[in-house]
């Protein structure tokens, strides 16, 4: 049986619809906020052209650094030193792409071949300041940089990278710690030297070097010992 449709009374008639009134204060709203809106949707359109922009400038950075660091490579790995040091300063300058920061790296080591430790030092220091902490690429930096202050005779910073290398977890672990018994044997600090060759042997003991170390050790401990028939 089909019911009746409710009837409304005159009263629910003048009253005005909910949705009529939600759509009338909405458009009310927008209209008096209206500069805003128009303010907050060009500043989003200028941030996503902003961030586009800054995409391909990024893509052409790297793009142009990759072509000198590709010839800068070709001239490191065939000797030409002074000529690929050139090629990595042109990569330096694209600070922005990631060749930027290896550019660094190989600078280092083509000034070593050419013996100008000092600024061999300041571009691995640049190295150093662009990789993340604790990071393999930190190490390989730490390394450089104290083996460079080792040639210099500044064994006392050379200790201090080589041990810093030494705390990260990475292949040149094992050689930080020979690096930092080399210098403290130079700087006379012969128990420290002891103790950093009988670290590696312990934690290599099947290394070629071992029985070598082995030797170096009782000598250091020959010097350190006072002389039994010394009164």
């Amino acid at each position: 049986m089909a019911t009746s449709a409710k009837h409304l009374s005159r009263k629910e008639l003048r009253q005005p619809d909910n949705f009529v009134l939600f759509t009338q204060r909405a458009l009310s709203f927008v209209q008096q906020k209206r500069r805003l809106f128009i303010l907050a949707g060009a500043l989003i359109m200028a941030v996503i052209i902003g961030i586009s922009l800054w995409q391909v400038y990024k893509s052409r950075q790297n793009q142009e650094a990759a072509q000198h660091f590709d010839r800068a490579i070709t001239l490191f790995r065939a000797n030409k030193h002074n000529e690929a040091i050139r090629e990595f300063e042109k990569v330096e300058e694209y600070r922005w792409s990631h060749y930027a920061a290896l550019a660094h790296l190989y600078e280092a080591n083509s000034r070593l071949a050419t013996n100008d430790l000092d600024k061999a030092a300041a571009a691995a220091q640049r190295f150093i300041a662009s990789t993340d902490q604790n990071s393999v690429y930190r190490q390989i930096g730490l390394m450089t940089l104290g083996h460079i202050q080792e040639l210099k005779n500044q064994c006392a910073e050379a200790i201090q990278h080589y041990t810093q290398a030494e705390r990260i977890t990475g292949a040149l672990k094992e050689s930080a710690v020979l690096g930092k018994a080399r210098c403290h044997t130079v700087v006379g600090d012969n128990k420290s030297a002891i103790v950093a060759y009988q670290q590696y042997i312990k934690e290599n003991p099947n290394s070629p070097i071992a029985a070598r170390l082995m030797l170096q050790v009782a000598e250091l401990q020959a010097k350190t010992e006072p002389d039994p028939a010394v009164k």
